[in-house]
């Protein structure tokens, strides 16, 4: 029985909860969901309760929810009609990758009060929509990203207008067959889930993440192990496998021991199950072809390949399917039927590598090879880029700049052009380097595969100059999981910046057209510091943590008149800093990885000459440590000191507590502007 149905008296017919009005002091968060309460300002748009006046706009309110909470939660938007900002909700949605619940319209947000006991306690309550005629709890909505919307469900349970984290593994239902993820890909792997058809009975398709030779398996109090074989049989006990053809939608390792260990995961699955278990070979992957809503095979360097089978001992008559040599599964009767006939392939079935094409072929998108766009109505655009060959690199090659990004990564080995989206000036871009908080640029083979009204550089990319996301042999950071599932979507990593130089631009047009922009070419490509609202003191994401391990102590050397805390960051030091007039030394307990290492980031971006920051020029200034508004609340005062006839004198009766709570009440507020200077 529900908290819901307890406050009704139990499961009557339109019973009316006790509620109350919502209090944020009295709310109960829900574990993996970041809570955003909004108000209604001017216009009908949402506002924050503390700046009424001031509306917030999508980017605004994705700006807010990464400094408040954690880039993998979902987010939940506490104010009342919620749905009627449906659009702007959708596209904070699609800017962080995860999805956001609103109330529906015609809804307050109220807080369910225990059942007979409406005004006893001062506990926490679960915020619940509830219809402002009827009186009736409604549920609440789901918007998920819109270039990753689906039917399925999301992250949390809805019960009876409540929000009630799931348990157990969790698994996506597949019209036959089932999706195991993790709380960082699960978004993703949703969207590719429902993009996959139906197959006949004999086929089931597993989606599973491998990883150091296992599967990767998730729960959904956001945990993950890597399981074996008979671990992974067990989940899938409900699914009918005895007898059946297991197609196993994975990415190899790139490691020929973890290759090795997997092959025998195989082997064990097929005994375990007693099914034929179908992989692609070693080193490749399970590819989508979304036209066909099936799965197709590729080799370790991309190139189309049949399916293996792993056969139990003691399987009877040979497999209910077939591997084709287009890196399909097919029935064998249907399989059969094709060669008695001596019916010919269709036209647009693949017979080999892309690159075995005739010159004059038309390609999947309607573009014709030379590159030119089909005639036809609509704005006119460049046509998308011709997809370029690719090969493994060995552990030895170049790094890449991102720490993330693991050595031995698949990359282009022929020369290709694709479009990097640009925020902010399109010529400053070209010259001075794409603004962007991250070690790498986004490209892609199809100009319409960027934002909408983005400007374009299109570069001009040599051997190893680009990573495919696609084929990614690396755990992606969470906040980067949109990206995954895209077929035409690469990563100019900073490292390989000097194999990517910009050959021309197009600036968006207002009915969604791509106009020309001379001048540009020749450039090479580089990346400088993002703005500030899109980055901390104009660093990448990717920086050197500190502390890396446990909790340090590091000094902050405040004013004495002040209103408050620096809104973006704030400086703090290692080494206690000599006595100053007018300031107070803050003395503060930092927990692992709160702060930035401005020496250690600028020395390992030194190695990346195109890649322009500010870590530099901090260093230069004597900044030590970045601490990020973000984390100040976690961060807790030991001591405070007020300079005293040149040395530092504690300053008594202040209690260690939070950084900005300390602060409060040792800081004075600076004199008026009309007062006499002393």
């Amino acid at each position: 029985m529900t908290e819901l149905v307890r406050a009704v008296g139990g499961r009557g017919i339109d019973r009316v909860p006790s509620t109350r009005r919502f209090d944020p002091r009295r709310h109960r968060r829900v574990p993996g969901l970041l809570d955003l309460w909004l108000v209604c300002g001017p216009r009908g748009r949402p506002a924050l309760p503390s700046e009424p006046e001031r509306p917030l706009d999508a980017p605004a309110v994705a700006e807010l929810v990464r400094r408040t909470g954690d880039v993998a939660d979902d987010v939940r938007i506490l104010a009342d009609d919620g749905a009627r900002h449906a659009e702007l909700f959708t596209e904070v949605a699609g800017l962080l990758g995860h999805d956001v619940l609103v109330s529906p319209d015609g809804a307050d947000i109220r807080q369910v009060l225990p059942a007979r006991t409406p005004e006893v306690g001062d506990g926490p309550l679960h915020a619940l929509p509830l219809d402002r005629v009827t009186r009736q709890p409604m549920d609440w909505l789901v918007l998920q990203p819109p270039d990753l919307a689906t039917p399925l469900p999301g992250w949390f349970a809805m019960e009876d207008g409540l929000v009630r984290p799931r348990t157990g593994v969790v698994n996506l239902p597949l019209a036959t067959g089932v999706a195991l993820a993790t709380r960082a890909d699960f978004v993703a792997r949703r969207a590719t889930a429902h993009r996959l058809g139906a197959t006949g009975s004999e086929l089931v398709t597993v989606s599973v993440t491998v990883r150091a030779g296992g599967f990767l398996i998730g729960d959904y109090s956001g945990t993950q192990q890597v399981r074996d074989a008979g671990h992974l049989a067990a989940l899938l006990g409900e699914l009918p496998l005895y007898g059946a053809d297991l197609r196993l939608w994975l990415t190899w390792p790139s490691e020929p021991d973890e290759q090795a260990k997997l092959v025998t995961q195989a082997a064990e699955l097929a005994e375990t199950t007693g099914a034929t278990v179908w992989t692609p070979p070693p080193g490749g992957r399970a590819e989508l072809l979304g036209d066909r809503r099936d799965l197709r095979a590729l080799d370790a360097a991309g190139g189309v390949a049949p399916w293996q089978a792993h056969r139990p001992r003691y399987a009877e008559g040979p497999p209910a399917v077939d591997a084709t040599p287009d890196g399909l599964l097919a029935p064998r009767v249907s399989r059969q039927r094709v060669v008695v006939t001596g019916d010919a392939p269709p036209d647009d079935t693949p017979t080999g590598d892309a690159d075995d094409a005739a010159p004059n072929d038309t390609g999947s998108d309607g573009t014709g090879s030379d590159g030119t766009a089909p005639d036809g109505p609509g704005p006119a655009r460049p046509a998308p880029s011709a997809r370029p060959t690719l090969a493994a690199e060995t552990r030895r090659a170049p790094r890449y700049g991102p720490p993330w990004l693991r050595p031995g990564q698949q990359v282009n080995v022929t020369t290709f052009e694709a479009f990097v989206p640009v925020t902010g000036d399109l010529e400053r871009a070209a010259a001075d380097g794409v603004p962007s908080a991250e070690l790498f640029l986004v490209a892609h083979l199809d100009p319409r595969s960027a934002p909408q009204r983005s400007d374009l550089l299109r570069v001009r990319v040599e051997p190893g100059g680009a990573i495919p996301v696609q084929v990614l042999r690396s755990h992606v950071p969470a906040r980067l999981q949109y990206l995954l599932g895209a077929p035409d979507t690469f990563l100019l990593p900073a490292g390989r910046l000097d194999r990517a130089r910009v050959r021309d631009g197009f600036r968006a047009t207002d009915d969604d057209g791509l106009r020309a922009v001379d001048g540009l070419d020749g450039a090479p490509l580089r990346i400088r510091s993002a703005p500030a609202g899109a980055s901390s003191g104009g660093l990448p994401h990717d920086v050197s943590r500190w502390p890396a391990h446990g909790t340090r102590r590091a000094y902050a050397l405040l004013p004495e008149r002040s209103r408050g805390l620096a809104s973006g960051w704030m400086p703090l030091t290692r080494q206690r800093p000599a006595a100053r007039a007018g300031r107070l030394l803050v003395e503060v307990r930092v927990p692992r990885g709160r702060t930035v290492d401005v020496e250690a980031t600028a020395d390992a971006l030194a190695a990346l000459p195109l890649a322009r920051g500010r870590t530099a020029r901090l260093r230069q200034a004597g900044v030590d440590l970045i601490l990020t508004s973000r984390s100040y609340d976690r961060v807790q005062v030991d001591r405070v000191h007020r300079a005293r006839d040149g040395v530092w004198e504690a300053v008594p009766g202040v209690a260690a507590g939070p950084l900005p709570v300390v602060l409060r009440g040792v800081q004075s507020p600076p004199p008026a502007a009309g007062s006499a200077s002393s």
